[in-house]
């Protein structure tokens, strides 16, 4: 009995995982899913709501859920072997079109996950306090691995080498991007055998807003972290 048990339970968490698409969504681009084409599809966006659908007139019938943002979703008896596109507005200010394409399969459960800025969010973030204020809050941020209210954070695959000299490098690691400001986080290897002393000046250019370092001196063979906040 256990046996079959766990065999009905392991069918149903097979059948579950199956009816739940997760897609990756980047604002203002085209991203492609399967639809149910015999019953209602539920589409929702992770940490956002839905505001607005659009879509072709008579391509598919739609129900809201006003409380929890997401809508249900239906191809008519003309779409049921044809994809459409679905415009979808979001609360933060995020723009996506899906590309469906119904399949005679049973109901499915699509989630998006934004990949890029949330527009309202970080423009509250952004304009919430002063400008030198604001950007004491994004290189806190940057320092404690937490993400500013609508930012998109990156971390890089393959850390470029942006500056190598006999006695130092720096590698950009991670990249915070806001709707105005740009924060970075590189980190400094000091490759000599005496101790390097850091001017901020050096580190400066044309649209640097602040930088900040985790100590001014580093050590022989030691890596410190470089925060820096650009403007757009």
């Amino acid at each position: 009995m256990r046996k079959w048990s766990f065999m009905v339970m392991l069918l149903c968490f097979v059948n579950a995982a199956h009816a739940l698409q997760i897609k990756s969504v980047v604002d203002n681009e085209t991203v492609s899913s399967k639809i149910s084409s015999v019953d209602v599809t539920r589409i929702f966006v992770q940490n956002d709501r839905i505001k607005s659908v659009k879509g072709i007139k008579g391509a598919y019938t739609r129900e809201n859920d006003e409380k929890n943002g997401e809508i249900y979703l239906q191809p008519t008896s003309l779409f049921q072997h044809r994809a459409f596109t679905v415009l979808i507005d979001t609360e933060q200010g995020r723009h996506f079109t899906l590309l469906l394409h119904p399949m005679a399969v049973p109901s499915e459960t699509l989630m998006l996950i934004p990949k890029g800025v949330g527009r309202l969010r970080a423009a509250r973030f952004e304009q919430a306090s002063s400008y030198e204020l604001t950007i004491n809050h994004l290189i806190r941020h940057m320092k404690h691995h937490t993400m500013p209210e609508g930012y998109a954070v990156y971390e890089v695959g393959r850390s470029p080498v942006f500056y190598r000299e006999k006695h130092i490098r720096l590698c950009l690691k991670t990249i915070y991007q806001g709707l105005h400001l740009r924060g970075e986080v590189y980190t400094i290897t000091n490759l000599n055998k005496t101790p390097l002393y850091l001017d901020e000046k050096t580190f400066y250019k044309k649209g640097i807003r602040a930088i900040s370092f985790d100590n001014v001196v580093i050590a022989p063979k030691a890596t410190i972290y470089l925060y820096r906040v650009l403007s757009r």
